[in-house]
């Protein structure tokens, strides 16, 4: 069984989680700190969220024991894209490439989730599906339709706006971020 660890990290650089939107060059450029105190990413409500360590403007999502020895972790960047339902929506840029492989980066969505007894944030973490933009949004915000499978942003401020007007409400949503992790 693949661990959605796995799916996250590779499925969308070899294109087989419909609908990411990719770039093959990073185009956040600085990130920043979503929180000041130990984190976790949570990719999916049925596995363990993942812990993380701080390495200047870079998260690095680490494997779950059970994800394999051979996982390498994920780093990703994030920026501020909106608020929704009371909560900052974080815009995060994970790098995808693999050793030796062509670089990409996939583009994801972060809220905070709580903080636990130990005084742990969780974020939960969610891929915003491209096969929801029409021609038009494309086109305005531009986006470029990769096959079926994934949509490539070339401009990080006007992907930013495609999300906040597409998404504004879903980022409010509960049931969205369930149907969306």
């Amino acid at each position: 069984m693949l661990s959605i660890f796995r799916v996250f990290a590779a499925g969308c650089a070899t294109l087989l989680l419909a609908g990411c939107f990719l770039s093959d060059k990073p185009l956040i450029g600085e990130g920043v700190h979503i929180h000041d105190g130990p984190l976790t990413f949570c990719l999916d409500a049925s596995e363990p969220c993942h812990q993380t360590t701080l390495q200047e403007d870079v998260y690095l999502i680490l494997p779950n024991p059970e994800d394999g020895a051979d996982e390498k972790p994920i780093a990703v960047r994030f920026r501020p894209l909106m608020k929704a339902g009371g909560e900052t929506i974080w815009l995060g840029e994970a790098d995808l490439s693999g050793e030796g492989d062509q670089e990409a980066w996939g583009y994801v969505v972060a809220r905070k989730l709580k903080d636990t007894d130990l005084g742990v944030r969780e974020y939960e973490v969610a891929v915003p599906d491209c096969s929801q933009a029409s021609s038009s949004q494309l086109i305005r915000y531009g986006l470029e339709k990769e096959g079926s499978y994934s949509c490539r942003v070339t401009d990080i401020d006007a992907f930013a706006e495609y999300l906040r007007t597409r998404h504004a409400e879903d980022f409010a949503s509960d049931a969205w971020w369930a149907e969306a992790r």
